[in-house]
């Protein structure tokens, strides 16, 4: 799966490589800080709640429609067990490339994202006690990639900000835990800032 995503990833970076030598170079930044709710699915969905996260990134602009950076965010929900120890929790650290279309007479503008993402999380697993069919919940910690896929809409406030909202897909595969792998999207409500 690792080398999927990267597979993947290399083959955006050169398409987007070959993107720019044909764009008219125009500088800026944007800064996107977002919160809103992390919502499970799949087998994850077995075992935990509806949570929160909120996040930030930061991107360059090179031209009027793609921007590349990265973000960090924090996610949190709890597990549906009551002696679980700890809620399942994440702080994804990401690259991320965003495509939005120049579209200067609309009055929202959609854009979407990719992002490859280090998925830093602890969640709870069951351990055998040595008793056949009993087990313990237990907390562990891992590392490991992931793909953060979606998209969103701004409007327009001013020359300089836009109000967001943005939903975006996550996966990542861990060892252990209640499930493996883990997918959840999140619901975001934020600001985007473009700063030249």
């Amino acid at each position: 799966m690792k080398k999927v995503i990267i597979f993947i990833y290399i083959f955006f970076a050169l398409n987007l490589c070959n993107l720019f030598s044909q764009r008219v170079a125009v500088e800026y930044w944007i800064i996107h800080p977002r919160g809103g709710i992390a919502y499970p699915l799949g087998d994850m969905a077995n075992y935990v709640n509806m949570g929160y996260n909120y996040g930030l990134s930061v991107r360059k602009g090179f031209d009027a429609e793609i921007s590349i950076g990265g973000g960090i965010s924090m996610v949190n929900m709890m597990y549906k067990a009551n002696d679980a120890p700890a809620p399942f929790n994440s702080t994804v650290l990401d690259v991320e490339v965003v495509y939005a279309p120049y579209l200067p007479d609309f009055f929202i503008w959609p854009y979407g994202k990719l992002a490859l993402g280090m998925f830093m999380t602890t969640f709870v697993f069951a351990e055998p006690t040595g008793t056949p069919g009993e087990y313990v919940a237990k907390t562990k910690n891992d590392n490991a990639f992931g793909v953060i896929l979606g998209g969103g809409l701004n409007y327009p406030i001013n020359n300089s900000f836009a109000a967001n909202i943005e939903i975006l897909y996550n996966q990542v595969s861990l060892q252990g835990g209640l499930g493996d792998n883990y997918q959840f999207f999140t619901f975001n409500a934020g600001i985007v800032a473009s700063l030249k």
